[in-house]
């Protein structure tokens, strides 16, 4: 497997914190540069998952273990898919869409993620563009599984960079899809990006979409920044906005945390894990708290380090935090005292908090 050395031998099942032992047992080349892998659970191994989660991979390469979070594009019924695209310094990406194959082995975590359609919604605009489409895509089969309907508006630079375009042409009785082409002029295909503009004259030509139980976007920061404040000047109310992002925001804001870093010193903390406790101190203005985990020798769960993937959410019991930044909790689960550990400080004398909630 050239530099790259496989994770597990076959006729072993190892366990690890917060993982499941998954087989690939599909590889489907979508485009040149993104795969669908397609996986296989023990039976006896609970998974539920909801449309628009993602799932946190683990893979050791070159003797270093890396995680990664990757969407899941797989509908109801359908075996566990993920669509990874591979990105020019993603050692992840790469390893997965060139080295691994069928029969290969991978641990991953349970489905998680905010990035959900709520029950009521059958009515959906969506927009995505690249491989922000891979949510989007589990959006759209639950919507044709409810028989809803969704106007979906999809960007890539050419024809042949369109993931999962059978999938999603397949669909086309429930999804209604606007392809935008930013690199080639083709029949068919609409020229340019999904901006600001684009979007506003698509509204001004279908202003019944101003109806929808509600809008999702995945893809690119600008694009999902263009099409928030497009839809804001229509009188979208933010409650109908939902968004995902793949990496760490420079535009959008953060979301607000209602609580201030107004503690000063060491706190006295305890962090529960799987039903077993870690106690240690830590300073307010030091490491956060999940690398003060880490160095405590805790395997906690994590992926982006960013505010953004939520796999490091946690729960205050007793004290409270703030955090640095957050693009994923909710006001409502804010409320309830969750925090993300990647971005989190002490900010009482004395700090509980679990992650078995």
């Amino acid at each position: 497997m050239g530099l790259f050395k496989s994770l597990f031998k076959k006729d072993i099942k190892p366990k690890k914190r917060g993982f499941l032992y998954a087989e690939i047992i599909d590889l489907v080349r979508e485009t040149k540069d993104t795969v669908k892998v397609v996986l296989s659970l023990d039976a006896k191994d609970k998974f539920v998952v909801y449309p628009g989660q993602h799932i946190n991979i683990a893979v050791e390469i070159d003797g270093k273990e890396y995680r990664r979070s990757y969407s899941i594009c797989s509908g109801r019924g359908e075996e566990l898919a993920i669509g990874i695209k591979e990105v020019t310094s993603g050692t992840v990406s790469k390893y997965m869409n060139n080295e691994v194959k069928v029969g290969d082995h991978l641990w991953i975590s349970k489905a998680e993620g905010s990035f959900r359609i709520a029950q009521e919604n059958k009515n959906i605009v969506a927009f995505a563009a690249g491989s922000g489409i891979t949510p989007i895509l589990s959006f759209a089969k639950h919507i044709a599984g409810i028989e809803g309907k969704m106007e979906l508006l999809y960007a890539n630079k050419t024809e042949a960079d369109i993931i999962f375009k059978k999938d999603i042409d397949a669909l086309s009785k429930h999804v209604k899809t606007h392809y935008f082409l930013t690199q080639e002029v083709k029949e068919g295909y609409l020229k340019g990006r999904i901006n600001k503009a684009s979007v506003t004259a698509f509204i001004k030509e279908n202003l019944d979409v101003l109806k929808a139980d509600g809008f999702y976007f995945c893809g690119p920061e600008e694009m999902i920044a263009d099409a928030l404040e497009a839809l804001k000047v229509f009188g979208v109310s933010e409650d109908k906005l939902h968004y995902e992002l793949f990496t760490t925001p420079t535009l959008l804001k953060t979301h607000e945390t209602e609580v201030h870093a107004d503690f000063k010193g060491e706190s006295k903390v305890t962090v529960i894990l799987d039903d077993e406790e870690t106690h240690f101190t830590m300073k307010s203005d030091g490491d956060t708290l999940l690398s003060e985990l880490e160095s405590e020798g805790v395997d906690a769960p994590y992926s982006c380090r960013g505010g953004v993937c939520s796999t490091c959410k946690a729960k205050v019991l007793k004290g409270s935090a703030h955090m640095d930044m957050n693009y994923t909790l909710t006001d409502e689960e804010i409320a309830e005292g969750y925090i993300l550990t990647c971005q989190s400080h002490p900010n009482s004398e004395e700090l509980i908090v679990t992650y078995d909630d």
